[in-house]
């Protein structure tokens, strides 16, 4: 059976968020890809990982990602990377305010774990990001802050959450381009969908469990297009 290294964020983690708890579904993509292909997943997403974060996690497990079967190694960054200090925000909507990983930073970390599994003779494989919906997210992190500040800063605009956030997964499309490697399309999954907000969580940005399903879905329509093998 071959086993696959993963690295990421929540969402690749498996997080779910209902009744205002986190917990790790026992019904993530993770696991239903798993049974699907018969494969391991070493999965060693972070919940609230960046690029940053990441990148220290995946240069502790080098020895294991050399000692996978599998030729390939999965990414999912970028859900955490284009937000913001909320606090910080609420508190001075007036100053400059930076994303936890600028644009330039979050392209060019990403770049240099993609070269180092290149490296390493394997293949990196990266997942676009599901989108968000802009309303119950501002709700969720606006909680016990001043929402009137943070929508001052944003100009009014809730929107603004779901373009910046595109913005992100736009480079992950940019990277896969650049760098010659496969990008799996997840968002194109929720998009096409009239309501897609119900495959996400009440916080607005994690998808929930018909959620990870609906990923399930494109990973497995992905590899019978046979861009990819895992087995």
């Amino acid at each position: 059976m071959d086993t696959i290294a993963a690295f990421g964020d929540s969402v690749l983690k498996g997080v779910i968020y209902e009744d205002e708890h986190y917990r790790v579904s026992d019904a993530s993509f993770q696991k239903i890809c798993e049974e699907y292909f018969g494969i391991t997943i070493e999965n060693k997403a972070k919940f609230g990982s960046t690029i940053t974060k990441g990148e220290s996690v995946f240069d502790r497990n080098l020895d294991m990602i050399r000692e996978t079967k599998s030729e390939y190694v999965v990414l999912e960054f970028g859900g955490n990377d284009c937000a913001y200090n909320w606090k910080e925000v609420s508190e001075d909507p007036d100053r400059e305010h930076l994303p936890l990983s600028t644009i330039s930073n979050f392209v060019t970390t990403y770049t240099n774990i993609i070269n180092e599994i290149k490296d390493m003779g394997k293949t990196p494989v990266l997942l676009s990001l599901p989108p968000i919906d802009s309303k119950r997210y501002f709700e969720h992190i606006s909680a016990g802050l001043n929402a009137g500040n943070i929508m001052k800063w944003m100009r009014n605009d809730q929107q603004h959450i779901t373009n910046w956030h595109e913005r992100y997964n736009i480079e992950i499309f940019k990277l896969a381009i650049a760098n010659q490697v496969p990008v799996i399309d997840i968002t194109s999954s929720f998009l096409e969908k009239k309501n897609y907000s119900r495959f996400l969580c009440e916080d607005g940005i994690h998808p929930n469990e018909e959620g990870h399903r609906l990923i399930a879905e494109a990973i497995k329509q992905h590899i019978r297009n046979k861009e990819i093998v895992f087995n």
